[in-house]
């Protein structure tokens, strides 16, 4: 699944958030992601599900860091 924003400042849609600058996992399958967007460079942050193209490398991040994501 896709996951896109529109820019709360121009209304450019479909940011990705695959393209993230920077992003904050909350939970296994939820992050806080921050991208700038395109058109007008606004900084754009959107609580968003994880695309699943992006969850083997929040996984491994975790293992990295030792993070755990939950698991027991």
């Amino acid at each position: 699944m896709h996951q896109a924003v529109t820019c709360p400042a121009c209304g450019e849609g479909g940011l990705d958030v695959a393209s993230y600058d920077s992003m904050m996992v909350l939970r296994p399958d939820v992050a806080l992601f921050s991208l700038t967007c395109p058109r007008c460079g606004a900084k754009v942050s959107s609580l968003q599900p994880i695309p699943a193209a992006l969850r083997d490398e929040v996984r491994f991040a975790a293992i990295e860091l030792g993070a755990g994501m939950g698991q027991g």
